[in-house]
């Protein structure tokens, strides 16, 4: 993925692939999530990868990207999930672990986005990955959450 990947710090990562391959050496653990947020007419998506480094705690790199407004819930976390899941594909070689994929979904019926969790499942699980949804993906629901409204937020008219 060519784009402008940045750690929590600022700090720009010209490949993420590299980063994530070097800083998994010993084996860390590899969490990847998105969350998005409406903006104006804009949807802006942020897909964090998230290496835990027990009892070091761990680092965080995230990837901004702002297009057209998508007001469809289903086709805004199909898109989440489909960009978090297009990079543990890319990622899947530099990691020697399983990359797990946090999913913005609640299997609780109380919201919408439950409608929807079958369905986002078989995107995760039919390609390899481990799949966590709501309450435990901590990934997208929040280190993606608070990324996507407080971190290098884009200028939009």
């Amino acid at each position: 993925m060519k784009s402008r990947w940045r750690t929590l710090s600022g700090e720009s990562v010209p490949d993420i692939v590299s980063f994530v391959r070097e800083a998994t050496k010993g084996g860390q653990a590899v969490h990847v999530g998105t969350d998005s947020l409406q903006v104006s007419r804009f949807t802006e998506y942020v897909t964090v990868v998230v290496i835990l480094n027990p009892p070091n705690g761990g680092r965080v790199e995230y990837l901004r990207e702002v297009v057209k407004r998508e007001n469809s819930l289903r086709k805004r976390l199909l898109e989440e999930v489909w960009r978090s899941v297009v990079l543990g594909l890319e990622l899947q070689d530099a990691v020697a672990n399983t990359i797990s994929i946090h999913v913005d979904a609640n299997v609780d019926t109380r919201y919408r986005s439950s409608d929807y969790v079958k369905e986002l499942t078989s995107l995760v699980v039919s390609q390899g990955f481990r799949m966590v949804l709501k309450p435990d993906s901590w990934a997208a629901s929040h280190v993606a959450d608070w990324t996507v409204r407080h971190l290098g937020k884009t200028k939009v008219g």
